[in-house]
């Protein structure tokens, strides 16, 4: 397993106990210790996904400077050639 694998095994489970946390504070929102942790997990994700998009570039298509909807702009990838010209 090489550095980038490292990396986005170490985000997707700070994501995954991030997400279950999400859940858990649903049927127990008085839980200060669940909630803290939750705002500690959120902040380690945000600088792993910073550290990996730094290196590595975007994780997915929707990255922080585009819009949410920037995927369906033009040109779609079947409209592109081989020499990756619309």
């Amino acid at each position: 397993m090489n550095e980038q694998e490292r990396m986005l095994r170490k985000i997707r489970s700070y994501q995954f106990a991030t997400w279950e946390l999400h859940i858990f504070l649903n049927t127990h929102p008085g839980d200060c210790n669940a909630a803290q942790k939750l705002d500690e997990y959120r902040k380690i994700t945000a600088d792993l996904v910073a550290k990996y998009e730094a290196a590595y570039g975007p994780m997915n298509e929707s990255s922080k400077t585009t819009s949410r909807w920037a995927w369906i702009s033009d040109p779609w990838p079947w409209d592109v050639d081989e020499g990756g010209k619309a």
